[in-house]
C-alpha cells in the first residue's frame, strides 16, 4: 500500500469515527432533553429551547420542530461556513431529531426539578460537547453567531448568551420565574460541562502553516470559510528549501474546519494554545 493510500484510509477512518461520536453525542443530548428537561418544563437555550416552548404551545412534535426551525440557519451556514461543517451539523441535527422521537416514548427519569436540572444539564453538556469537539453543531444560533462574530466584534459565546437571556425572560413570563431560574441553572451547567468536554468552546488557537503549494488558494479558503485573514512570510527549510509560512488565529470551534481545509493541500501545520491576546485591532478581528 502506498503512502497516499495509507493517508487516505487514515483520514477516512478518522471521519467515520467522528461521525459515530457525533451520533453518540446527539443521542445523549436527546436523552437529556426528553427524559429529564422537557417532562419538567425546564428549557434548554437556543433553537432547541425555542422548539421546546413551541412544542408546549402547539402540540407539535419536538423532534420535528428542532429540525425544521434549524433549516434556515443551515441554508445560511452552507454559503458562509463551508459544506464540511454544515454536513456534519445536518447529520447531528438529524440524529438528534430521530433520538428525540425515540425518547418521546420513554418515561421521565425523575420528576424532581433539582435532580432534572443537575443530571439533565450534566448529560446535555456532555452530548453537546462531543458534537462540537468532532465538528458538528446542534443549534442554529451557534452557526449565525460564528458568522456574525467578526462583523459585530462579539464572541460566539456572548452572542449565544444574549439570545438565551431573552429566551429565559420569556420562559419566566410564560411559565413562572421558578421555571426560568431552573432553566438558567441548566444552561450554566450545560455551558460548563460542554466547555470541558469540547476543550474550550471560545478559546483561541494559533495555527502556523508551512507549504510549497499555492499559498493564495489556502488563504482564500480560510478567508471564505472562516472569515479569517492570514499573515504571510517567506521561509526556508533545511531540506525543503524555500517555502511560505502562514499564521492565523482561530477559535477552538473552528479547528475542525481548519483541518478540513489543510487536508486538501500539501502542507505542514502546528496548532498551539493562546494564553492572551494584546492589542485592540487584533481583538476586533477575532471571534
Amino acid at each position: 500500500m502506498t503512502r497516499a493510500n495509507r493517508l487516505y484510509n487514515a483520514t477516512l477512518s478518522e471521519k467515520i469515527i467522528s461521525y459515530i461520536l457525533i451520533a453518540i453525542g446527539a443521542t445523549i443530548a436527546a436523552f437529556s432533553i426528553e427524559d429529564f428537561l422537557a417532562p419538567n418544563r425546564i428549557f434548554d437555550g437556543g433553537i432547541v429551547g425555542v422548539s421546546m416552548i413551541t412544542a408546549n404551545f402547539t402540540g407539535f412534535k419536538l423532534s420535528i420542530l428542532t429540525w425544521v426551525l434549524n433549516v434556515p440557519f443551515l441554508v445560511f451556514g452552507w454559503k458562509k461556513k463551508g459544506h464540511h461543517f454544515v454536513i456534519r451539523s445536518i447529520y447531528a441535527m438529524t440524529v438528534f431529531a430521530i433520538a428525540v422521537a425515540f425518547f418521546e416514548t420513554t418515561p421521565a427519569v425523575t420528576e424532581d426539578y433539582l435532580l432534572a436540572v443537575t443530571f439533565g444539564g450534566l448529560i446535555l453538556g456532555v452530548g453537546v460537547g462531543i458534537i462540537l469537539r468532532h465538528g458538528g453543531c446542534l443549534d442554529g444560533t451557534e452557526i449565525v453567531a460564528s458568522i456574525l462574530s467578526h462583523k459585530i466584534h462579539m464572541s460566539i459565546g456572548k452572542q449565544v448568551l444574549c439570545f438565551n437571556i431573552v429566551l429565559y425572560l420569556i420562559v419566566g413570563f410564560i411559565y413562572g420565574w421558578n421555571r426560568g431560574l431552573y432553566s438558567i441553572l441548566t444552561y450554566v451547567l450545560v455551558s460548563v460541562v460542554m466547555t470541558r468536554v469540547e476543550e474550550g468552546f471560545d478559546a483561541q488557537r494559533a495555527c502556523l502553516i508551512f507549504t510549497h503549494d499555492d499559498v493564495d488558494a489556502i488563504k482564500n479558503r480560510i478567508y471564505q470559510e472562516l472569515g479569517r485573514t492570514c499573515t504571510e512570510w517567506n521561509t526556508e527549510g533545511y531540506i525543503g528549501g524555500e517555502n511560505k509560512a502562514l499564521y492565523v488565529v482561530v477559535s477552538q470551534y473552528e479547528l475542525r474546519q481548519i483541518r478540513d481545509i489543510l487536508a486538501d493541500f500539501n502542507c505542514f501545520a502546528t496548532i498551539s494554545n493562546i494564553d492572551e491576546i494584546i492589542g485592540k485591532n487584533v481583538k476586533l478581528t477575532l471571534r
